[in-house]
């Protein structure tokens, strides 16, 4: 699914340009810490994933083996039949079943693959801006 990725990249970009121009207005050092890229990762692969997550859930049913002579509730003929049986017949919190395990599994690894990212781009940046200058 390309659209949790895709919004969580949105989400990262944007409270990352939010915090530099916050430290830039205060006149700070607008460089970010590892700590503060792993946070903000962490919040935005958990927006992410509370947003897109129900698409999941609907994509598995989808995609289970369905009972066409069981009860109503688990036949779907589309995406948004099985959406809207689901609003009908069951509760919201089963679109969010599952979720947490989903999180700890996700979250966690996103922030680590940032902050890495981000420590590679500083390592990478100042290692040719080290070399451009002159002795």
């Amino acid at each position: 699914m390309v659209s949790s990725p895709s919004l969580q990249f949105m989400l990262y970009e944007t409270m990352l340009k939010k915090l530099k121009k916050r430290r830039a207005s205060s006149k700070k050092d607008n460089g970010v810490t590892a700590l503060e890229v792993f946070l903000l990762e962490d919040l935005a692969k958990l927006g992410a994933t509370v947003v897109t997550y129900p698409l999941l859930v609907v994509k598995a049913r989808l995609q289970a083996k369905q009972v066409t002579s069981g009860h109503k509730k688990h036949n779907y003929e589309s995406t948004l039949d099985a959406f809207l049986k689901m609003i009908q017949l069951e509760e919201f919190y089963d679109f969010y079943k599952g979720m947490s395990t989903k999180i700890v599994q996700s979250v966690l690894i996103a922030a680590v693959l940032f902050m890495i990212k981000e420590e590679l781009v500083n390592g990478a940046r100042s290692l040719l801006t080290s070399r451009s200058k002159p002795p």
